[in-house]
């Protein structure tokens, strides 16, 4: 009889838990691969970059002077660097037209790679910038100008003059807080920078380099992106999960401004590196490892990488530092996210599920175990119980003997009344 208990009441917790609604679990808006290891060692990557002349490519650069050409669309296709520094390089952008790209870092290191021979060499000139760390290096739309800034809040103008050897014109050259990110748009010859405490504010290259401030200085800015080719517009990230749209108005750059900045409290974690995944859309790599999506034009967030999705496949990899990541030009929801360590992780979308079938057939299982298990449970207590199953064969037994009983009585009835007839 115990036994009989037990699967009964195992039955009936069955019973409960099918009728429970089902539970909806939030899951990444793409899935990871495998990752692809550049090496198998720790290489200290900072920054990557995407650009290219007729294929995107994506450079990524770290500590020891350390650099890398990757295939934008296949990472496994890749091309080591050989640089002429041993300093740790922070920041890379590529020339509008893809042929080159200029790689900056600490202590005044400022390179050229050139895509024509994978050459990285040392530019000419670039002792003036005084041995300062370097974290941020932007060319404007037209590639006439490059701005190249670090600590001290120093930012220079850089370009080639007619000898070869570099120009650098101090726009910033006082005291201030560290340069974080410098960011230009794509049509437009104006730049947007971010400090660690000395806000916000846009360079008009049209005219002489012409500083606007925006303020928001409250703020320790992390860097910043000019995504956006439909409008003027910029996205600037900060600590305590910060985001800000920054609007830079071309025709009257001093009615520039910061519109809003919003804190995103649905995530954990913070902000490390903002890059473009197309155009009004960004994607926000976080520590720990997880990506947020930035829509630029319905002006929301939403978790790109999941932290849970990444720390349930594996602890060493959730636990790594992400550098950035870039979408592939053909499909903004295909691409890549690399970690400092050297892991290249790809993203896909997600198999497209239907919540409304899912929860359909959670219910008719619901249902159906509903109707069989309570069977099941009293099958099982009648086997197991001679009482009830006396009980039973003495009551069937009984409308066995009553049925004969009216069986005998309705054939005497037929057989008086077909006598009664003859006589007739």
């Amino acid at each position: 009889m115990a036994t009989v208990k037990r699967v009964a009441c195992a039955l009936l917790a069955l019973l409960i838990v099918s009728c429970l609604p089902p539970t909806v679990v939030a899951a990444s808006a793409v899935e990871l691969d495998n990752p692809i290891w550049l090496a198998e060692s720790d290489l200290g990557l900072e920054v990557l970059a995407v650009g290219g002349e007729s294929s995107q490519k994506v450079l990524i650069a770290g500590a020891d002077g350390y650099a890398r050409l990757l295939d934008g669309t296949d990472p496994n296709v890749q091309i080591g660097l050989t640089t002429t520094t041993t300093e740790t390089l922070r920041a890379i952008d590529w020339h509008p037209r893809g042929k080159t790209a200029l790689l900056v870092g600490d202590n005044g290191a400022m390179l050229r790679y050139a895509a024509e021979d994978h050459s990285v060499t040392t530019v000419s000139g670039s002792g003036a910038l005084n041995g300062v760390d370097l974290a941020a290096v932007a060319w404007n739309a037209a590639g006439s100008v490059a701005y190249v800034g670090g600590e001290g809040g120093w930012i220079w103008a850089y370009h080639e003059g007619e000898d070869g050897i570099g120009v650098f014109e101090p726009i910033v050259n006082e005291s201030g807080s560290r340069v974080t990110g410098i960011a230009c748009l794509d049509e437009e010859y104006f730049c947007a920078v971010t400090t660690e405490s000395d806000g916000i504010f846009i360079i008009d290259s049209n005219s002489n380099h012409a500083m606007y401030f925006l303020g928001k200085e409250d703020t320790r800015w992390l860097g910043i992106n000019c995504a956006d080719s439909v409008g003027e517009t910029c996205v600037a990230i900060g600590e305590g999960r910060a985001i800000a749209q920054v609007d830079i108005d071309t025709n009257q750059p001093d009615r520039s401004g910061v519109p809003f900045v919003q804190t995103v409290w649905s995530l954990s974690g913070e902000f490390t590196h903002v890059h473009t995944r197309s155009p009004r859309q960004t994607l926000v790599t976080m520590s720990p490892f997880q990506i947020m999506a930035w829509d630029m034009a319905e002006v929301e967030a939403y978790e790109w990488v999941e932290y849970s999705d990444i720390s349930e496949r594996s602890d060493a990899l959730a636990g790594e530092r992400l550098i950035g990541s870039w979408a592939t030009v053909d499909n903004a929801n295909i691409g890549f996210v690399i970690t400092s360590y050297g892991a290249v992780i790809g993203f896909h979308p997600a198999p497209v599920t239907s919540v409304w079938t899912d929860s359909l057939i959670s219910y008719i299982l619901g249902a159906v175990v509903l109707i069989v298990v309570p069977g099941v449970v009293l099958g099982l207590i009648f086997m197991n119980s001679e009482t009830l199953q006396r009980k039973y064969y003495d009551r069937r037994n009984a409308k066995r003997e009553a049925a004969e009983k009216a069986r005998v009585a309705k054939e005497k009835a037929q057989k008086k009344a077909a006598r009664k007839g003859k006589k007739s």
